[in-house]
């Protein structure tokens, strides 16, 4: 991350802030993106708290995250520290990697994929899903100005307006995911946009 924050200060509410922000969908969104998952070994990347544990537990799931506040309160048993960039596992060793509401917040996303794509089997897949702006201008600035009011309030709440504040700007990180994931080492990616303005993606790549 360009600018960073300590999610080790608002790792109780992580989870809280992407429902709210998500408009109470990112329970049915992580169903749906859980369901192009294959094989039964699956890497949750970004696990966080285990947002995603409802979805993934009937898998054999590796849990990782760099932040070892959050992976404390997650209930996968197998969990490691770390992050997208360096995955600290052998080249074909998973058959799925989920990762939900994170990657915006990679700091080098291209080596993240390439990483992806290392420890990923044949044929394995990607499921990346996660917030950005509509496309439409005029949507893009209301929803920029809702995510602010909300981020500012829930930050002013908790005593941290920083993390929050990052947040909020970290959905202007990237350009639109159809640009943004123009180049990847994959064999291909299919990116669909979800919810009110389609401010949520859902991205699918095949090894």
């Amino acid at each position: 991350m360009a600018q960073k924050a300590n999610f080790s200060n608002i790792y109780k509410f992580y989870d809280f802030i992407n429902t709210v922000l998500t408009l109470g969908f990112d329970r049915s969104w992580r169903s749906k993106a859980s369901s192009h998952i294959s094989g039964k070994q699956v890497l949750d990347l970004g696990s966080g708290t285990g947002a995603a544990y409802e979805q993934l537990q009937n898998l054999e799931v590796t849990a990782i995250d760099p932040d070892e506040n959050m992976l404390r309160l997650n209930k996968f048993q197998n969990k490691i520290i770390g992050g997208a960039e360096d995955l600290p596992f052998p080249d074909n060793s998973f058959d799925s990697v989920y990762c939900a509401f994170v990657w915006r917040n990679v700091k080098e996303p291209l080596k993240g994929l390439k990483e992806v794509h290392r420890i990923l089997r044949p044929g394995g897949k990607f499921i990346l899903l996660d917030m950005t702006r509509p496309k439409n201008k005029f949507l893009k600035s209301l929803h920029k100005i809702g995510t602010f009011k909300i981020t500012f309030l829930i930050g002013l709440l908790t005593f941290n307006l920083k993390e929050y504040r990052f947040l909020h700007k970290s959905l202007d990180k990237y350009p639109q995911p159809e640009e943004y994931f123009n180049t990847h080492p994959f064999k291909y990616c299919n990116i669909e946009r979800m919810g009110l303005f389609n401010f949520v993606y859902q991205a699918v790549f095949e090894k």
